[in-house]
């Protein structure tokens, strides 16, 4: 019985193959590679082999036996892109493009493992959107497919970091606790673990996004505490036509709210050279809440205030009068006293109440910052990202900018608008080298990534806040020397950067066993607090001065000063170990030590993973437990917002999470996959502010506090209902209780029961249909559905203090459509309708959403469109 092993299968087999097939003597193709291919040839000759065979195959008029092959070959190499290989046919291309656009083909993700594999047996549950997705669909930025995708809860401020993301029903102040990268690379800001979501990401270089649900600790360390949403960009090939050296795609739009965007994507190759370019820009005026009352900037909302209520003095009332010498018969206060003839009250005259109205009113006349008062809340990015590849190298840049205005964080008797200078400027600077080489033939991979980058408040940065009465910023102390209100412009800035280096290994040393390790290093230099500079008195003209150059942090005069440096360390390893066919088992671990300057940082954390996947027949079963940590944040630790928190913390311990998780993934019916995932979450040590002793009274510190509990269920099911029609749906339930709130362990006084998390809707349900049409699907349309449940806020929840009507956001219903027609193989143009039923609904504010300093609702957009228009070249 013969032998086929290395020594008679290899390369050479592969050559003979071809030039069999080249000569037309098609039968003895089949008996050189079939055998080999039960168990000679390695994974890259496999591929080689399987593309010959489907050609063969194709010759011979065999197109079942062509697909079988050519799907083989699409599983161990996915990225295979027909239009760039010069040796198949036109019929060869057309079976590949098909396959590549159906369901059944094997989808490989990269994000859970740090190493392609198999959806479907990935040790943990994903989600993937095509580009084919984020094209149909009428996505033009990365921030507003969340509202279609399964387990997240979206509040959009349109403020500074635009929208408040929370994955599975965990609230938090910002979007700090998913982590979100751009080819493996992390893109969250140093200084608060922010993502700023915004409108800055270009789209039309998009290959994939990834998103991985549950921790990832395991692989990624600190702060993959819920999850993982990965960018893969599109290889510089994919924008490369056959027969040419250079390629260009772009994307670019114009709709409502003056909004406008463009972004273009070149690439070039040379041999071995190639070389790509990516950039965008983005502008839009937003939506004008000016028609809604806290966002009006309207004088005659004072006239609805109760000075009185807000400017009487109680507790303190003797040594208020004595204090401003207050005699029987001011203007401004009478003066309260028991039998005894002591002082029990200062209270606010009819006078002194129109004095502070009449006052407040003024301070929205005029110009400020060179523009009249009123709303604005104007948005422009900037971003700018090349690579080039040499072989096993690839260097690479990304920069971006974001401006946008923030005074939906807040409303009209707080901040001014972006046209009074109230912006905030984030900015992010990336340069790495990546260093990726095959050891020993399919089955040692070494990969080094070394990056520098910066995450930085830009020093034009400003918050520009009204002082005045009804505001409490001032007092009847101000007004018995009528004093005028103004409005404060507090310039700000803050720059971080840090050098990391991971070096990862990717071992298979059988067929049943693969392994991926590595080890990282991060050295980071954060700074504590904001530098800022602070100017009381209304700017009429726009002014500017460098915070930069010449602000100071409540940090600067405390020993060791306001930047901390910070060493990190982490190794890990997972191996996953095929126990038959049908039953795979993964174990990984992840050991993380972080110091900062020589006393601080949380030590040691060890953060494990551990899955269990069984594939009978067309079922999918996993059963996955994993730990993960969030790190407390410079923000956290160290960041003072007076008046109202006034000490830092820097001995905050990391947050916890164990998350037990099963999922079901079958297929009921030809076509169509459904997946359903269960999950119970436990989080413990939440960092949150709690009230504190300070100089004889209380300010707010973040500290450790409770827990939260969160038990939910994902389902999707996707369905390719004809060749013409597809159909994706998801569902999510989501249980989310916690029993601490400002550091106290409570429960509601009704129910007797934890507190519900506010913000998260119980029930979401998402649904869209896909139909193409005419000769060569020259048109495309798109509905998109989504529903999401009523939100609690108020007694009872996480958020107390948000004073919404009934202590619940109504549930909404919208449908969303895109209608795309394809002009000529190079150029396509779209028709987005948003909100096609005009519904009317908000979203809860951000962080306390008290009504008073923060918004307690953020009204969303009605009806809007964009004529976007696609080109490839």
């Amino acid at each position: 019985m013969p032998v086929y092993g290395q020594d008679i299968c290899g390369e050479f087999k592969i050559a003979e193959a071809q030039k069999k097939y080249n000569n037309g003597n098609f039968q003895e193709v089949f008996g050189l590679l079939d055998p080999c291919l039960k168990e000679g040839f390695s994974d890259t000759e496999k591929i080689n082999a399987y593309k010959i065979l489907s050609m063969t195959y194709l010759a011979i008029d065999s197109t079942e036996k062509a697909t079988e092959n050519i799907k083989q070959m699409l599983t161990m190499n996915p990225a295979y892109e027909p239009d760039l290989d010069l040796s198949v046919s036109v019929r060869f291309i057309a079976i590949v493009n098909l396959l590549k656009n159906a369901q059944e083909r094997v989808v490989r993700v990269s994000s859970v493992s740090k190493k392609l594999e198999d959806i479907n047996k990935a040790p943990a549950t994903v989600m993937v959107l095509t580009s084919e997705d984020i094209r149909q669909r009428g996505y033009i930025d990365l921030e507003a497919l969340f509202s279609d995708l399964p387990g997240f809860d979206v509040s959009r401020t349109y403020g500074s970091t635009y929208s408040n993301i929370y994955q599975r029903g965990y609230r938090s102040s910002n979007t700090e606790r998913t982590l979100f990268m751009i080819n493996g690379i992390e893109e969250n800001d140093f200084w608060g673990n922010f993502v700023y979501w915004n409108r800055q990401f270009p789209i039309s270089n998009v290959s994939r996004i990834e998103i991985v649900y549950g921790p990832a600790s395991t692989m990624y360390g600190a702060n993959a505490f819920l999850g993982v949403v990965n960018v893969i960009t599109k290889q510089p090939g994919d924008f490369i036509k056959k027969d040419k050296k250079i390629g260009v795609a772009a994307d670019m739009g114009y709709g409502t709210y003056k909004t406008k965007y463009a972004d273009v994507t070149a690439a070039a190759k040379f041999k071995n050279i190639i070389f790509s370019l990516t950039s965008r820009g983005y502008y839009s005026t937003e939506q004008d809440l000016s028609k809604y009352n806290e966002y009006s900037f309207n004088p005659a909302d004072y006239d609805k205030i109760d000075y009185k209520k807000i400017m009487s003095v109680t507790t303190g009332a003797a040594a208020f009068v004595t204090a401003n010498k207050i005699q029987d018969g001011n203007a401004y206060y009478t003066i309260g006293k028991d039998v005894n003839g002591n002082v029990t009250s200062a209270n606010l005259t009819d006078v002194g109440a129109n004095a502070a109205r009449n006052f407040d009113k003024t301070a929205l006349q005029g110009n400020l910052n060179g523009s009249p008062i009123g709303y604005s809340n104007k948005l422009a990015h900037f971003y700018i990202k090349g690579s080039l590849k040499i072989s096993d190298f690839t260097l690479g840049f990304q920069n971006w900018q974001n401006v946008q205005g923030s005074i939906n964080y807040s409303n009209d008797n707080s901040r001014a608008g972006s046209d009074n200078g109230n912006v905030w400027m984030p900015r992010q600077s990336l340069y790495y080298a990546i260093y990726e080489k095959e050891i020993i033939k399919d089955k040692l991979v070494i990969i080094n990534t070394a990056q520098y980058r910066t995450t930085q408040i830009n020093d034009h940065s400003r918050i520009v806040t009204v002082r005045n009465y009804s505001n409490k910023a001032l007092t009847g102390a101000s007004l018995l020397k009528n004093v005028q209100p103004f409005w404060r412009t507090q310039f700000y800035y803050q720059q971080s950067q840090q050098y990391r280096n991971e070096l990862k290994v990717l071992y298979n040393p059988n067929s049943r066993l693969d392994i991926v390790g590595g080890l990282e290093v991060r050295q980071s230099l954060i700074q504590g607090d904001y530098k800022k500079i602070t100017i009381d008195s209304t700017l009429r003209d726009d002014y500017y001065i460098s915070a930069q150059d010449f602000g100071k942090s409540d940090f600067d005069n405390v020993p060791g000063g306001n930047l901390f440096e910070q060493i990190n360390i982490g190794a890990y390893a997972q191996g996953t170990y095929e126990v038959h066919k049908a039953l795979r088992v993964t174990l990984g671990e992840r050991f993380d030590y972080s110091r900062i300057r020589k006393s601080g940082g949380y030590g040691a954390q060890f953060n494990p993973r551990v899955a269990v996947v069984y594939t009978p027949g067309k079922f999918v079963i996993k059963a996955i437990y994993a730990r993960s940590f969030q790190d407390a944040s410079s923000r956290d630790r160290y960041s003072t917002s007076a008046p109202t928190r006034l000490i830092a913390n820097p001995n905050l311990k990391p947050e916890g999470a164990n998350n037990y998780e099963v999922s079901f993934n079958f297929s009921p019916v030809k076509n169509a996959r459904l997946d359903v995932s269960i999950y119970h979450a436990i989080y413990k040590d939440i960092i949150e502010e709690i009230s504190v002793p300070y100089n004889n009274g209380y300010t707010l510190q973040k500290n450790n506090t409770g827990k939260s509990y969160v038990t939910g269920v994902q389902a999707v099911f996707d369905y390719k209902i004809s060749r013409n029609f597809s159909l994706y749906s998801n569902y999510t339930f989501t249980d989310a209780k916690k029993d601490s709130i400002a550091g106290g362990i409570v429960t509601d006084a009704i129910t007797n029961k934890k507190l519900i998390v506010g913000d998260i809707a119980r029930n979401h349900f998402n649904a869209g249909i896909n139909g193409v049409f005419l000769n060569n699907d020259r048109l495309n349309v798109n509905l998109r559905f989504n529903y999401v449940s009523r939100r609690r806020v108020g007694q009872g929840t996480s958020v107390p203090a948000n004073p919404q009507p009934n202590g619940f956001f109504p549930a909404f219903s919208l449908i969303n459509a895109a209608v795309t027609y394809k002009l000529t193989t190079a150029i396509q143009t779209q028709l987005i309708v948003n909100n096609v039923l005009n519904a009317q609904y908000s979203d809860p504010g951000i962080r306390s959403a008290n009504g008073i300093d923060q918004a307690y609702r953020t009204p969303q957009k009605g009806i809007n469109s964009m004529l976007r228009v696609i080109l490839n070249f």
